[in-house]
């Protein structure tokens, strides 16, 4: 059910387009490691490839689940979903701002974490392939925009209408296998 991520993402946007929040979001990220607010350093970098990083070097409690096989795949999803949150949780708790930028980004991690974090490390199967060709055209769109070949580095125009065709085509091929999957 998308209802509580959806919640949290029009409450994200909320948040992103007051002005007044740009400074605390600034500072958290900053925080973080982040060094510029670009789309690049803060959705691809941050967010993605932070993420795909944490999901290789998942927390001991996550893999001690992920190795149980004693208990059943539905009850090992079902405690991922609970360590995912607990996870959360803690991070949540230490924020200097219960409600800036990453407290919204934790709330939206909270409802589509478990579920992705079991496609990466669960079974072999759909999600799980699923899940690894989303990493793979993210990493393949990488790839691509750093290419002389694929993206005119000219000047900024023809660089901005390079990448945007480079997402587009990573974009239309996740569609389409999301199609095939039936989602």
């Amino acid at each position: 059910d998308p209802k509580d991520y959806l919640l949290h993402y029009e409450r994200m946007l909320e948040f992103l387009s007051d002005p007044s929040n740009h400074k605390i979001m600034e500072e958290e990220l900053t925080g973080r490691g982040v060094k510029c607010l670009n789309f690049y350093d803060i959705l691809i970098d941050f967010v993605l490839l932070d993420s795909f990083d944490e999901v290789d070097k998942p927390p001991s409690s996550i893999k001690a689940i992920l190795q149980n096989r004693w208990i059943s795949a539905s009850f090992r999803e079902t405690a991922i979903g609970t360590a995912v949150w607990s996870v959360l949780m803690g991070k949540r708790q230490m924020l200097k701002y219960s409600d800036g930028f990453l407290a919204h980004f934790y709330c939206i991690s909270e409802q589509v974490s478990p579920v992705l974090v079991w496609g990466f490390l669960g079974p072999e199967g759909s999600l799980n392939s699923t899940c690894n060709y989303f990493r793979e055209q993210v990493i393949e769109f990488l790839i691509d925009i750093f290419d002389f070949f694929k993206v005119r580095y000219t000047n900024v125009d023809n660089l901005a209408e390079d990448i945007l065709r480079e997402m587009r085509i990573r974009v239309e091929n996740i569609n389409q296998r999301l199609a095939l999957e039936g989602c």
